[in-house]
């Protein structure tokens, strides 16, 4: 009926709810292996990169992305400077998500969960 895990399985298992917990201590919805928000197509966790910009930073620039999610209007748009941008990217999935500058702390520590797997640095234990 029910079988041990695998040491992989286990391991998979930590992941998930390591990346769950960070992402929400950020902000973020993951739900089914996907970072969710409203209006906006899931992404999938596996394979992401995460960027974060302050809203003072983000403000000088046009981002390809705030284009593609907004059109003409990214011109006009302005960026609130007591906010973090969070960009989730996975393959031709974007997701852009306002984060309140408080929990800086908190989206950085998704980003390097994240991002340290994509580009091959884990954690030490």
């Amino acid at each position: 009926m029910f079988r041990k895990k695998s040491d992989e399985e286990k391991a998979a298992d930590v992941r998930r709810r390591q990346v769950t917990a960070s992402a929400a201590a950020a902000g973020l919805t993951v739900m089914a292996g996907q970072f969710r928000a409203p209006n906006q197509e899931p992404v999938p966790v596996e394979g992401a990169r995460i960027t974060i910009e302050r809203g003072a930073e983000a403000g000088k620039r046009v981002t390809a992305t705030r284009v593609l999610l907004t059109g003409l209007f990214a011109l006009m748009m302005k960026k609130d400077m007591n906010q973090l941008f969070i960009t989730i990217e996975n393959g031709d999935r974007v997701m852009l998500c306002p984060v309140p500058a408080k929990k800086e702390g908190a989206a950085r520590i998704l980003a390097t969960v994240i991002n340290g797997e994509a580009t091959g640095v884990d954690k030490v234990d």
